[in-house]
């Protein structure tokens, strides 16, 4: 058994130690990959680039996941869209290219099978063509520190007809829901346990909040995040919560709207699992631009109506360690960050922008999704 290299404040984590993101590597000089690597004892965050060596990428290859050893809280596998990479560099599938929807964002997500004796993980995206929901398969078979093997891919046989984005909702280390939107008003939940991903009819959930809504979601526009049994639901910028039910099969609670004005692609939760972090568009002068929805009263605020902000944000990712993270594609030099951190001490957030040394930007910080809860 692996040692752990650190362990995540916030346990349910602990598979989200190091992401990938950055831009497609497009020659073999490239270092446009940047790791956020959180595996360090104190889960402070630390850039780096140059961890892809050689690799050369597509330019459309944005649909970013990953996946961490919970033991080493190292990657063990990062998807592009195309290719499959583990932890020690090697394309798992360079003879099957997989052809994902381009153009799109959050539209696949890795975690482990708990079907096999040897440690197994599923690839979850969209098949450009068919846009069914397809799954790729890889194990490693001499443990999560050696290479990965190419098993082969399935299909869901659904079609969206549409490109839409992927969640999980972990339920314990038997059980996890994938998650995706048939249309911008229902909800789609896939179950995975002992037996495999199911072959038995999904279950579809009608978004009551979004019941009025009839544009095609845009991917660009909108995600799927949970933590613990929470759920935020972001179609074209709007967004909505709710409450994750698995006590008889899969269901979704205590929906209510949170906001139809926003800027935000991904919002998150905070490390209480009591408040979600959101975007709008900055006021005339470069302020409110962090918001919060309190989700006991319902309450919406500002989170610092003083802050003048230097940049605008749109996806924002709670951290191992508890900080949340605001990032957004930037065009040019200097490369910032947000940073969001609640101050237990005094129920204040301090929030400020970090200016990175690289130009290393994206839209997100890739899809990673996979937690470790006990929620039943």
């Amino acid at each position: 058994m692996n040692s752990v290299n650190a362990s995540a404040k916030i346990p349910s984590l602990q598979a989200q130690l190091q992401w990938i993101a950055g831009s497609p590597q497009t020659s073999s000089t490239s270092t446009s990959r940047l790791l956020y690597d959180f595996n360090n004892s104190l889960n402070e965050l630390d850039r780096s680039t140059g961890f892809l060596p050689g690799v050369i990428e597509a330019s459309t290859a944005k649909q970013e996941a990953t996946i961490c050893d919970p033991q080493t809280g190292k990657w063990i596998l990062f998807f592009d869209g195309n290719f499959i990479y583990d932890g020690l560099h090697n394309v798992v599938n360079p003879n099957n290219k997989i052809s994902s929807a381009t153009n799109t964002l959050l539209t696949s997500v890795i975690a482990p099978s708990y079907s096999e004796n040897v440690p197994t993980y599923y690839i979850f995206y969209i098949d450009s063509t068919s846009k069914h929901l397809n799954y790729a398969i890889v194990d490693f078979p001499f443990g999560l520190s050696e290479r990965a093997r190419w098993v082969g891919t399935q299909s869901l046989n659904i079609d969206n007809g549409v490109a839409t984005p992927y969640g999980l909702a972990c339920v314990n280390d038997s059980e996890y829901w994938v998650l995706t939107l048939a249309n911008a008003n229902t909800l789609v939940a896939y179950k995975c346990d002992t037996t495999g991903v199911n072959t038995t009819p999904p279950v579809h959930i009608m978004l009551q909040p979004f019941a009025s809504f009839t544009d095609t979601v845009d991917c660009l526009k909108s995600s799927i995040v949970t933590f613990g049994n929470h759920i935020a639901i972001t179609v074209n910028n709007k967004i909505m919560v709710g409450t994750l039910q698995f006590t008889s099969g899969f269901s979704v609670s205590d929906q209510q709207l949170v906001s139809t004005t926003t800027n935000t692609l991904a919002p998150d939760f905070n490390a209480s699992g009591t408040k979600l972090y959101y975007l709008k568009k900055w006021d005339s002068s470069h302020k409110n631009h962090v918001w919060v929805y309190e989700l006991n009263s319902g309450a919406s605020y500002s989170a610092d109506s003083s802050l003048i902000f230097n940049y605008e944000y749109k996806t924002l990712k709670l951290s191992p360690g508890g900080t949340i993270y605001g990032i957004n594609l930037f065009s040019s030099y200097p490369d910032p960050l947000l940073s969001i951190t609640e101050i237990q001490e005094t129920g204040s957030v301090s929030i400020s922008e970090i200016i990175g040394p690289n130009s290393n930007s994206s839209d997100t910080f890739g899809n990673i999704q996979y937690q470790i809860n006990n929620l039943k």
